[in-house]
């Protein structure tokens, strides 16, 4: 059950035509997500500083569209990724 604060938190985001509730974890999820995302980013341009933002975006999408292509060649990544979901888990309150 949330609190009255973390219901005030929530947001309301629109989706096409669907409309959803996210609440505080998803929030700050979603907030931590989107500076990684920044940071990756800003890495690609260092890659070549020649891109403008949005081609080091497009970039970036690729990159991200074809990571777990790159994962699957790696059996000890996976199982490393896999450890750190269950400690992430583990800490679940």
């Amino acid at each position: 059950m949330s609190t009255q604060e973390e219901q005030i938190k929530a947001a309301i985001v629109i989706y096409g035509d669907e409309i959803a509730i996210i609440d505080p974890e998803v929030n700050g999820a979603t907030e931590v997500a989107c500076r990684n995302l920044h940071k990756f980013v800003d890495y690609v341009q260092t890659l070549d500083p020649l891109l403008e933002r949005h081609e080091a975006i497009v970039m970036t999408a690729a990159i991200l569209d074809g990571l777990p292509a790159l994962l699957e060649t790696d059996q000890d990544l996976i199982a490393g990724l896999k450890a750190e979901c269950r400690e992430l888990r583990n800490h679940r309150q």
